[in-house]
């Protein structure tokens, strides 16, 4: 194994030890689709 290997598994650690799939269901998700619903009532006023 090379240095690029070795930084390429210690980068895919750190993400998946800072993005774990519980934060990101839990945490991500629930914001974009807030936001979206946001977006879509300040277009929906906006057009009515």
């Amino acid at each position: 194994m090379n240095f690029a290997d070795n930084w390429s598994r210690a980068f895919v650690v750190v993400i998946v030890l800072a993005f774990g799939e519980a934060q990101i269901i839990g945490g991500i998700v629930p914001n974009l689709v807030a936001f979206c619903l946001f977006l879509g009532a300040i277009g929906y006023f906006t057009f009515t």
